[in-house]
């Protein structure tokens, strides 16, 4: 399979990938998805990139630079139809590739947390709460 990645720095491609990234959103709308968005292009240690997969845009990861060479995965979401074609690691793979990541970091939940297990992440329970509810999450980190 032929991947490639890219960054987005345009207001109008960011804004046109919803209905990929909205599968990373807890209880998406268009609206919150714009405003978080917005935020992250307001934010210089934010970089979001595409994965093109067929010419097409078909996976999207939003990285923090928490430090040099070290990440926290802010979002990572791939369109429904090509899950498990190996997208979303290829797209972690290139970033640590690209800037000689030595930690990447990401919290998630029951529903992706084998996703990062089978990406070499160690994974750490922990219990939040939110509106209330106690709420299971995974840290997951990977170190190079």
């Amino acid at each position: 399979m032929e991947f490639d990645l890219i960054e987005l720095k345009d207001k109008s491609d960011v804004l046109g990938v919803y209905d990929i990234y909205k599968h990373c959103m807890y209880m998406p709308t268009e609206e919150k998805f714009n405003r978080k968005m917005n935020t992250f292009l307001d934010d210089d240690s934010v970089k979001i990139f595409a994965c093109l997969y067929q010419k097409e845009i078909r996976g999207i990861i939003v990285i923090s630079f928490l430090e040099q060479c070290k990440i926290e995965i802010m979002g990572i979401a791939v369109e429904a139809t090509v899950r498990s074609e190996g997208i979303g690691s290829y797209m972690i793979n290139c970033l640590v590739d690209k800037y000689g990541l030595v930690s990447v970091l990401a919290e998630t939940d029951t529903d992706a947390v084998d996703f990062y297990r089978k990406n070499g992440f160690d994974i750490k329970e922990l219990s939040k709460i939110y509106a209330g509810e106690t709420v299971v999450r995974y840290i997951c980190k990977l170190v190079k």
